[in-house]
């Protein structure tokens, strides 16, 4: 497998993910008044979550998988190959269903969710590029 274009992604959730710790360290209200702020938390939560999925379904394909129908359920059908812990991809569940408000729903976007998300969810993009290394590189030696 050519595994460029995952490492491309893992590079781009990094990126994703490094600026928004850069918003960590604002109260709630600092960061909800400053529509450049949330706009770009969105824009960040939204290609890191995409970049997820898009790796996802390169490994998916791969390996010959079956490929899902849904967003949703690409990071259970990761599990199923032993690239994600089980647990931890249906935890994952719930940044694509995320990732869907950014896009189609974003009128409906609680601000407060975002916030929360960028307070307590940031290490799932890490652990999930953890996990997605680890399984290349085990991938690439066997």
């Amino acid at each position: 497998m050519d595994t460029t274009p995952i490492v491309a992604r893992l590079s781009v959730i990094a990126d994703c993910v490094n600026a928004l710790k850069k918003l960590r360290s604002l109260r709630y209200e600092e960061f909800a008044r400053e529509h450049v702020l949330v706009g770009s938390a969105e824009r960040d939560f939204q290609v890191a979550i995409q970049a997820a999925l898009d790796i996802g379904s390169i490994i998916l394909a791969d390996q010959s998988t079956r490929l899902p129908r849904e967003y949703k359920d690409i990071f259970p059908a990761l599990a199923e190959i032993g690239v994600l812990p089980a647990d931890f991809a249906q935890k994952l569940v719930g940044m694509a269903k995320f990732r869907n408000v950014l896009v189609h729903l974003y009128l409906e976007v609680d601000l407060k969710r975002v916030y929360r998300y960028l307070q307590e969810n940031l290490d799932d993009f890490e652990a999930f590029a953890r996990y997605v290394s680890e399984w290349v590189q085990t991938y690439a030696d066997g």
